[in-house]
């Protein structure tokens, strides 16, 4: 597919507009300890904001209670509020199983969720000095147990997320916890043979559900491979929230919202994990650009450019997607 020159300028612009956001923040600072919970109920209102939360305000007050009272906590030490957000095994599923390989890059999706953290700090900065600060939860031991994801590749996501990180000068605020590195791969195998979980369904799985196998897997499988993926996840997912439980003692959050983790979008509008695709640029019915979380599913509807900006992009950013709409004769399964 060739792309226009106001393609290419307006992709430029967007990505300006959007590494020019990313600012960097001072150090946090101790304020002494405060206990004010109209200041906590307050922040909680940001974090649950429609700019940073898919849920309404209905859904959100269920977690209100928890989250306010790991605010004040930490407000009382008059430290800066830690917030912990999962963001995946440490690489993004392909969009054509067996076609197109796993990726272990940054890139767009990664751009725009420190663009959405950034923003989230320098908000919580003009309410509570001291700020915030993010960490990125990598559950790479569950990606190499469940998928047989190699450690070498998802410490290679790591390495070059973190140099991200540098690059935009972010890294006082944000950082990265691997699982690799915070947890023996002994002790999560004892605790994986020991997991007592439901068994299996004996029912197979729904075509939906192996298209997710496979995507996460990079190739196709049969329904009684993905029961299987699937109830290996049920274990390793046991494992690495216990795991991570024993290490979260503040605000846990995920793309998608779970009964112990409120939902945080990892772009404005965004309300999906950003990790079962390729997040590409695209226009909406407007014109405009937004993102779009290019998967297994929707790819078929889309041709796809890759656009290299090395002249704009951080280095560890090789290149950005471009899909325009293109219908296909007949639906994808």
């Amino acid at each position: 597919m060739a792309v226009s020159q106001t393609i290419n300028h307006e992709v430029v612009a967007y990505l300006s507009d959007v590494l020019g956001g990313i600012v960097p923040l001072s150090s946090p600072l101790d304020a002494g300890p405060i206990d004010d919970a109209a200041l906590a109920n307050e922040l909680f209102t940001v974090l649950t904001s429609r700019t940073f939360c898919y849920l309404g305000r209905n859904k959100t007050e269920c977690y209100r209670n928890d989250v306010v009272t790991m605010l004040r906590k930490r407000m009382s030490t008059g430290g800066a509020l830690k917030f912990f957000y999962d963001i995946g095994p440490g690489y993004h599923a392909t969009t054509r199983p067996g076609i197109l390989p796993l990726t272990y890059d940054v890139g767009l999706s990664e751009l725009l969720i420190l663009s959405q953290i950034n923003t989230l700090c320098r908000r919580i900065v003009e309410l509570y000095p001291p700020g915030a600060h993010f960490f990125l939860v990598v559950d790479n031991l569950c990606g190499l147990r469940t998928n047989d994801i190699a450690l070498d590749l998802t410490e290679g996501y790591v390495r070059k997320f973190r140099q991200l990180i540098d690059e935009m000068h972010i890294s006082n605020r944000l950082g990265l916890i691997v699982e690799s590195e915070e947890f023996d791969l002994e002790e999560y195998d004892r605790l994986l043979r020991d997991a007592k979980v439901e068994p299996p369904l004996d029912s197979d799985p729904s075509p939906q559900a192996i298209d997710n196998v496979a995507r996460f897997l990079g190739r196709p499988i049969t329904a009684a491979e993905a029961a299987e993926r699937m109830h290996r996840y049920s274990r390793t997912g046991y494992v690495t929230n216990y795991l991570f439980d024993r290490l979260i003692k503040d605000v846990h959050m995920t793309q998608r919202a779970t009964g112990a983790t409120l939902g945080f979008r990892p772009f404005p509008g965004g309300d999906q994990r950003t990790q079962a695709g390729e997040l590409v640029l695209c226009r909406n019915s407007k014109g405009r650009l937004c993102p779009l979380l290019l998967t297994s599913r929707n790819v078929d509807y889309y041709d796809c450019v890759r656009l290299e900006f090395s002249d704009v992009l951080p280095a560890p950013v090789a290149h950005v997607t471009f899909a325009s709409s293109c219908p296909p004769s007949s639906p994808p399964s």
